[in-house]
């Protein structure tokens, strides 16, 4: 009896140990699980990190940063004004990345303002809302999407291209801002924002000649309605602004570094925003470019570009725009100047004034012709000397808008347009540029397709000194 209770008592006495061993194995394991799931957590984290990390290293980042002062004289009209002291700064952040052997990206982000600028855009009016208006001089406080594209490699020969094209800063502006091309489009026939799909063939059999011909379909204004709801899906009207492009480049392999391109582009329903009016339909316009430049020419350090342009409007669409309220504008002002008139004289005063009023808004059905000439000599890698002249016949207009190294907008100029410049480089990556520009336009209405163009008996003319600083990495 004795041994059997020994016997119990060591039974229960093992059973104590092993529930509490079990416990404590238990518990261990729980330790160890959850510090197996930190180790995978942490795993993860890294491997999320590690995948960000190896997109990133796909995408190759460029920063381009520009400050300008200039000093700018006025005589218009006989009224002589000055801007002097104006400060201006531009940023792009460029990108690029080979998504695939078949794809590749590109993109740029930028912003461009007057130094302590805070606002943007006029009251009552949205240039900025147009992109192929928006004047690339000074945005304001807002970060454009300049440029985002994809190049699809279809076949070798055969590249579709789609999105944000690089419009701006093309061929006939890379001696003055001292760059290689950035642009696929001649800065005389488009240096815009804009989006558009392109079929790009290169036939392998002319790669001596580096050719290539270029198919485009874009927008240049599409409607919405306008100041309420800003997307792409109110109530269609005929304000959809379509450009059709076409184009064929290349180059002459005996001269060496060339370029050449013949190129068209036709707008339909051109639109743009109007005082009071807001965005109107104002009629169809064409434009027509030849574009040839030489870099090295004849093995010497002299570089040059002619660039030829004709432009016309057609099917002008002014009889259809409501001028309603620039009419009672008027009448207002007039009432509040004590110049109330009978029922029967503003009967017929309102009639008239229609009549005037769009006219204004007639698009130039003439013909327009410009000539773009450019020389730059580089005296040694250090220091390069540079020349401009532009002309521009009564009725030209083109697809231009200022910018940081072109406040005046020479290439809008009715008239004559002159510009020099010295460039000092002060390493591979920086340099400054000091230039003079003077614009004499001798026919009313430059930069503007509409409302006809006379001859002016005043002057109208402005000199522009600038200093730039470049810098890019």
């Amino acid at each position: 009896m004795k041994k059997l209770s020994v016997i119990l008592g060591a039974c229960l006495f093992s059973t104590s140990l092993f529930g509490a061993d079990a416990n404590s194995e238990i518990e261990n394991l729980k330790k160890q699980v959850s510090s197996l799931q930190k180790s995978i957590d942490e795993l993860e984290q890294r491997a999320d990190e590690n995948e960000f990390t190896s997109a990133l290293d796909k995408i190759n980042f460029g920063l381009e940063f520009s400050t300008s002062v200039t000093n700018t004289n006025y005589n218009l009209a006989g009224h002589k004004y000055h801007a002097n002291n104006k400060w201006m700064s531009e940023l792009f952040l460029n990108m690029n990345a080979q998504i695939n052997d078949k794809t590749k990206f590109y993109g740029r982000l930028s912003i461009a303002k007057n130094w302590s600028q805070m606002g943007w855009g006029l009251s009552g009016s949205h240039p900025l809302e147009l992109d192929a208006g928006r004047n690339t001089r000074t945005s304001g406080p807002v970060v454009y999407l300049s440029r985002a594209y994809l190049d699809y490699a279809i076949t070798p020969e055969l590249i579709a291209t789609i999105g944000r094209q690089p419009g701006t800063d093309g061929p006939g502006s890379n001696l003055r801002n001292n760059a290689l091309r950035q642009s696929t489009y001649p800065a005389l026939m488009l240096n815009v924002l804009g989006d558009a799909l392109v079929l790009t063939y290169k036939p392998d059999v002319l790669s001596d000649y580096d050719f290539a011909a270029r198919l485009a379909y874009g927008k240049v204004y599409q409607w919405d309605n306008e100041g309420k709801v800003k997307d792409w899906m109110g109530d269609q009207e005929d304000v959809d602004s379509n450009l059709y492009y076409a184009e064929v480049e290349g180059k002459i392999p005996a001269l060496g570094d060339n370029l050449m391109i013949f190129n068209v582009a036709h707008l339909t329903d051109f639109s743009l925003p109007l005082p009071v009016l807001g965005v109107k339909n104002l009629g169809d316009l064409s434009l027509y470019n030849l574009h040839f430049e030489q870099n090295k020419a004849f093995g010497s350090d002299f570089n040059y570009f002619i660039s030829l342009g004709y432009s016309k409007g057609s099917n002008s669409n002014h009889k259809n725009i409501d001028v309603t309220p620039i009419i009672k504008a008027q009448a207002a002002a007039q009432a509040a100047a004590g110049a109330a008139m009978s029922s029967n004289g503003k009967a017929a005063a309102a009639t008239t004034t229609q009549a005037a009023v769009q006219e204004m808004f007639k698009i130039n059905e003439k013909n327009g012709y410009s000539v773009h000439i450019g020389a730059r000599y580089d005296f040694t890698q250090s220091f390069k000397f540079g020349y401009e002249f532009f002309w521009g016949s009564k009725y030209w207009y083109t697809m231009s808008r200022p910018s940081i190294n072109d406040p005046l907008n020479m290439r809008m100029t009715r008239g004559m347009a002159h510009d020099v410049y010295g460039i000092y480089q002060l390493d591979r990556n920086q340099f400054l540029r000091l230039s003079y520009t003077h614009v004499d336009n001798k026919f009313s209405n430059s930069a503007t397709p509409i409302g006809g163009s006379v001859k002016l008996k005043d002057k109208n003319k402005a000199d522009s000194f600038m200093l730039m600083y470049n810098v890019k990495l």
